[in-house]
């Protein structure tokens, strides 16, 4: 019996083991990661409705004060006096320290503590008075989310382990786990999993030991932070070592005769690739455990890691959606050439790929639509396979990617506004350089439709994506204006599924939601503008609020006064304006849902393979790194070269050959620990020397070995049409295209990147700017 036949209420076994708790955990985490703005807005209603709130929250919780409010004081001075005197009568230094009382001093220390006391009892009776039933309901409340928040947050490490454990197990029930290519025979199928297998018996064998290291630990009285994770991990591994047993077991009844041994070493997991090696080598070492101590690195990163799953969420919610089809719906009456046409995808894209965290995860969500598009418009299916894959790649150095936020959470010598203004610059390049090169190669004319024709045919396919700018300006200022978090790298985790949600009710629940979100749109702009005629009064008159100054307010100012016209005249086109009916140009895609269920239900459980795919991969790139680190390799570098171009060269190369191998969310670990202390030894300034692994890593993204883009392209594109998409004749270049393609434009970037800016100081300042805040 195949453990997926399994169903109750009409939903897999697997539904109910695997996404229903993985909804769970990215529901609490969500929860959590707006713990803080939630508990910060009840802090403020209840201080706006009840003057003197935070002193009224104390209701109940703190007694009368003790100390007495109208002492005698002149009976008092006297007590210190005599008190004092029989001290200093005692102490046989009194005569070499002095032995006059100061009466005065003891009257104003008297009368200070009557005054402080006075306030104790008069602030107690205030709150005697007016702590009415409601505040102390409104109390109980904020104090019980404040709590509850608070505990909660105190398990984000469990949460990451639970969702590792959970959807680890998924992924390898349903054969998602990433490779160099997918196992179609019974001879991939065996290999796989045995690799698998062992695998998974390695890191049980590992947290095992490491559980008993920690163990001897705690007896010889050194503390130990969240011991009780072994257990979860020894518990984990166990299921996943019996999740692979049972594949092997019971394999899939699709897989056909044939294939050779050499070629099924292919089909084993990237993941069980990297445990089996570092495991050796640690265990040669001595160091048994090793693989459970580095990935417990990845739970000193926990909530960057849980930001990463509801990225994944957000990407896989993403494609139930129509979005991807009626922005390629506007891009259409262009008539574009195919290589312009995949250099204004690669525009557009970067912005989505930064989204939702830039590993990939956009290519898994909207992929396949991309290079059928692609395939459409005239692309050769080469071209179009080097542009999906590299569609999840620009966007690594545009805010507010996730991997640029690990990296300044990891060191203080950056920071993500330094980052974002300096890779937004090495995007522009990478992107030019791209739309070059692919002009060089191209097989066909350069063309584009006449602008008398394009524009208007052009803005009338806009016209359907007013809804989506409604609904999406309704949720970003909504949280802006009213709970007071921006869409940037701190708040888009909470913002982002938020918005999915809403534009899923749009499309599967009722086309009406929409009047729901202009009626509440409304208000918020009207409240929007009074705040912005506050701002302008204050910008006319000086009077410049405390910690903010006035080039600050004004351009708030001008960007709430354009988001503001853009979405009014939203409202106004959507409402007021007739629209024609349009057929729509694309058909469903397969693994959409018709219903706001179906779909997110869809969503979620491709949500969960995802996850436990990506993230076992990552922390089994941590420890990968950590064989690196504990080789010594990194330490036969010397800490400074004969110049800077020679240090530069060095690490250009080492850090290519660490973003073909390894994650970029795993490598950066290794990368801020061993690497970039020798880099700023050498000169090279920490901005300049991390865009330098902002663009390596994109480099990796898309080369052999690994080349994750393009393994996970494959995965949305499928097969059969990769297979098709083969050139047997014609250059070389022809025939490796979509490798060589993204290659060129990559690796010039990051040449570019590294050399150009030693050679001028102000290329150099330009480029890695540094943003100097406050003042």
């Amino acid at each position: 019996m195949n453990i997926a036949s399994l169903s109750m209420a009409q939903r897999s076994a697997g539904e109910w083991l695997s996404s229903l708790p993985t909804i769970i955990l990215l529901l609490l985490t969500i929860f959590l990661a707006s713990g803080e703005v939630i508990h910060s807005q009840l802090l403020k209603i209840g201080e706006s409705t009840w003057e003197g709130y935070f002193k009224l929250r104390t209701a109940g919780l703190v007694g009368a004060p003790t100390c007495n409010s109208d002492p005698n004081i002149e009976q008092e001075i006297q007590k210190a006096i005599t008190e004092k005197k029989a001290r200093m009568a005692a102490d046989p230094l009194a005569g070499i320290l002095g032995s006059e009382v100061n009466e005065g001093a003891i009257r104003q220390s008297l009368e200070s503590s009557r005054s402080i006391c006075r306030n104790k009892w008069s602030d107690y009776r205030m709150v005697q008075e007016n702590a009415t039933p409601g505040v102390i309901a409104f109390r109980n409340l904020e104090t019980g989310v404040a709590h509850l928040v608070t505990t909660l947050g105190g398990y984000k490490r469990l949460l990451l382990c639970l969702l590792i454990i959970i959807c680890a197990a998924t992924a390898t029930f349903s054969r998602h786990h990433i490779a160099l290519r997918p196992a179609q025979t019974r001879k991939d199928h065996l290999v796989s999993t045995v690799g698998q297998l062992s695998a998974n018996l390695m890191l049980l064998a590992s947290a095992w030991v490491y559980r008993s290291a920690e163990l001897s630990a705690v007896a010889d009285g050194v503390n130990v932070d969240h011991f009780y994770l072994h257990q979860f991990w020894i518990a984990g591994f166990s299921i996943l070592s019996l999740a692979a047993f049972y594949q092997l077991l019971r394999p899939p009844k699709d897989l056909s005769d044939g294939g050779s041994w050499g070629k099924s070493l292919l089909t084993i997991p990237l993941y069980s690739i990297m445990c089996i090696s570092a495991g050796i080598q640690f265990a040669q070492q001595g160091y048994y455990h090793g693989i459970s101590v580095y990935l417990g690195m990845l739970m000193e990163l926990s909530t960057l890691f849980l930001s990463l799953a509801l990225y994944i969420w957000i990407g896989m919610m993403l494609r139930q959606t129509k979005l991807a089809h009626l922005v390629f719906d506007v891009l259409r009456p262009w008539k574009m050439s195919p290589e312009l046409m995949c250099f204004v995808v690669l525009a557009i894209t970067a912005i989505p790929t930064a989204f939702t965290g830039a590993s990939g995860i956009f290519v898994i969500a909207a992929g396949a639509t991309v290079y059928h598009e692609l395939i459409r418009a005239g692309a050769r299916k080469q071209l179009a396979l080097a542009a999906t894959a590299m569609s999840g790649s620009l966007g690594v150095v545009l805010r507010p990617c996730l991997l640029v936020v690990i990296i300044a959470a990891l060191n203080n010598a950056v920071t993500t506004d330094e980052m974002f203004s300096s890779g937004l610059k090495v995007f522009s390049l990478s992107l030019f350089l791209f739309f070059v090169y692919s002009q060089f190669v191209r097989t066909s004319p350069a063309r584009i439709a006449p602008l008398s024709e394009a524009v208007p045919a052009s803005l009338k396919r806009l016209v359907p994506l007013l809804p989506y700018i409604i609904i999406m300006g309704t949720v970003v200022v909504f949280f802006r204006d009213i709970l007071g978090a921006e869409l940037n790298e701190i708040y888009a985790p909470i913002i982002l599924p938020v918005m999915m949600l809403s534009i899923l009710c749009y499309e599967k629940l009722s086309v009406k939601s929409l009047h729901v979100f202009s009626l509440t749109l409304v208000p918020l702009i009207l409240y929007s503008s009074y705040n912005m005629a506050g701002m302008q009064e204050a910008l006319n008159s000086g009077n410049i609020p405390t910690g903010t100054s006035k080039n600050e307010l004004n351009s708030l100012f001008w960007e709430l006064f354009w988001r503001n016209m853009l979405l009014s005249v939203s409202l106004i086109l959507q409402h007021l304006v007739k629209k024609p009916s349009a057929k729509p140009h694309h058909q469903p895609e397969p693994g959409t849902g018709e219903k706001l269920e179906s779909s997110l239900r869809f969503a979620t459980n491709e949500t969960t393979g995802h996850i436990g795919a990506l993230l076992i991969l990552m922390g089994m790139s941590v420890s990968l790194g950590g064989i690196v680190e504990r080789s010594g390799m990194m330490e036969n570098l010397p800490e400074t070269f004969a110049n800077i171009w020679v240090a530069m060269t060095i690490l250009v190369i080492t850090m290519v050959i660490i973003g073909m191998t390894m994650d970029p969310m795993g490598a950066v670990l290794l990368v801020n620990a061993t690497i970039a202390p020798v880099a700023f030894a050498n000169g090279i300034e920490p901005l300049h020397f991390w865009m330098i692994t902002l663009a390596a890593f994109e480099l990796g993204y898309l080369s052999p070995p690994v080349a994750l883009n393009h393994l996970l392209t494959r995965q949305v594109v499928g097969d059969e049409e990769v297979e098709s998409a083969k050139v047997h004749g014609g250059s070389f270049y022809r025939r490796h295209e979509k490798y060589l393609l993204p290659i060129a434009v990559m690796l010039t970037a990051l040449l570019m990147v590294s050399y150009l800016p030693l050679m001028s100081d102000t290329l150099h300042g330009y480029m890695f700017q540094k943003i100097s805040h406050g003042g």
